[in-house]
């Protein structure tokens, strides 16, 4: 006998007091399933915490404390557990990102399944790699994920960040993170933020968490020969005086010379809390900003607030470009409607940003100009403000000069059907 993933859900939900039709509907089970699995249940919680779940008409009795929980998971992951198919690639994704030199038969034996199997199991990792432009792939029967280097060093990173923290989980934590250099990713801490401090900024502690992992994973990947070689805004960033901080902070663990490597870094950096005082960027993204306006008005048939929309978006994109977190945003989500189609042709064709916005940013851009045109639609004329309008042209009437004042407060919201 052993446990599934699905039973422990069950468990969960007993637990927090849904019914059983609720747990039928939510887990999509039949009775006759759902008795199976309480059995099963049963018997483990009797083994490991002398506990059962009770059954009454409508409702599965059991009341477990958050620590008896925890013992149930990790006793059931250590000896009951079996991984599911996604399960076992994530283990076979973990294995190879931070385990070298893996054969496949240690793999068949520590997940106890077969040749055949496995094969199956790296075909459901390849599908879920291709988002991130990589592969799981053998040369000379040693196997490795190959593919977008950059796109690695975020993957391994974000899987760090994961895992590497968790207590209990269904994969096996400790052989996978067997080699990390725990001492080293406290040195890459404090030189963090040494380098916070040269750069006049604060960073957040979650910022700090993600660059002493990704610095970390960049100067494993370097010494194994992996160079990031190629940076479309090279000659921009490579002139900073942050650039310079970056490089000679970091000169115990990377090579100088190897400036695309500290360009790539120095632009994480940024994106930590440097956002003023890059006037050259600043510049950019305002040619950016009104070519986009232009095309939303050319599209739209009106005139938008340009400040008040520009200010927003702008505010947005000065870190965006440097936003470290949204490269390692992979999966995109968001309405791919006719602002959004603006948006990304627009984006894709234009030329003043230093680097291309990607996928989420493009969204979060349209998501805000949808917001913005809705409030336009609904915003609510202040009598206070029409009646100190009025007040000011009541005495000598002036009619030319009374529209211009009602329409620099209300723009759009007058139609405009005089001459």
């Amino acid at each position: 006998m052993s446990l599934k993933r699905k039973e422990l859900e069950v468990l969960k939900l007993i637990n927090t007091g849904k019914t059983v039709d609720e747990i039928l509907f939510q887990m999509e089970t039949s009775e006759r399933n759902l008795r199976y699995i309480i059995d099963n249940l049963n018997f483990y919680l009797k083994k490991i915490l002398d506990k059962w779940i009770e059954k009454d008409r409508k409702k599965l009795l059991v009341h477990l404390s958050e620590s008896e929980l925890r013992r149930f998971y990790k006793v059931v992951y250590e000896n009951y557990y079996i991984l599911e198919q996604e399960e076992r690639a994530e283990f076979i994704l973990m294995t190879f990102l931070f385990v070298k030199d893996v054969r496949l038969s240690f793999i068949e034996e520590k997940l106890g399944i077969t040749r055949a199997t496995l094969k199956k199991d790296i075909d459901v990792l390849n599908e879920s790699l291709k988002r991130y432009s990589l592969k799981l792939e053998s040369e000379k029967n040693r196997f490795s994920i190959v593919g977008n280097e950059k796109k690695l060093r975020h993957l391994k990173s974000i899987k760090f960040l994961e895992y590497f923290d968790v207590e209990i989980t269904p994969l096996d934590i400790d052989y996978i993170f067997q080699n990390v250099d725990r001492d080293l990713l406290s040195e890459l801490k404090e030189v963090i933020l040494n380098i916070s401090k040269k750069f006049s900024v604060e960073f957040k502690e979650d910022f700090v968490k993600l660059m002493e992992i990704f610095l970390y994973v960049s100067f494993e990947r370097v010494k194994e020969g992996h160079v990031i070689d190629r940076k479309v805004n090279y000659e921009f960033l490579v002139n900073t005086t942050h650039y310079e901080i970056a490089r000679d902070s970091l000169e115990k663990y990377l090579d100088k010379e190897l400036s695309y490597e500290l360009v790539h870094i120095t632009e994480y950096f940024i994106s930590g809390g440097v956002t003023e005082n890059i006037e050259e960027l600043k510049e950019s993204i305002e040619k950016y900003l009104d070519g986009l306006i232009l095309a939303l008005e050319k599209t739209f048939n009106g005139s938008l607030n340009y400040g008040e929309l520009s200010s927003k978006l702008m505010g947005y994109l000065i870190p965006a470009i440097y936003r470290l977190k949204n490269n390692f945003s992979i999966k995109e989500s968001g309405e791919r409607d006719e602002i959004f189609t603006l948006v990304e042709r627009y984006s894709k064709d234009e030329s003043y940003l230093p680097e291309k916005l990607t996928e989420n940013e493009v969204f979060h851009i349209a998501k805000e100009i949808k917001t913005y045109m809705e409030n336009e639609k609904n915003r609510v004329i202040s009598l206070k403000t029409l009646l100190e309008i009025v007040d000011r042209n009541s005495e000598i009437l002036n009619r030319e000069k009374l529209i211009e004042d009602l329409m620099t407060h209300y723009g759009k919201l007058i139609k405009v059907d005089i001459k």
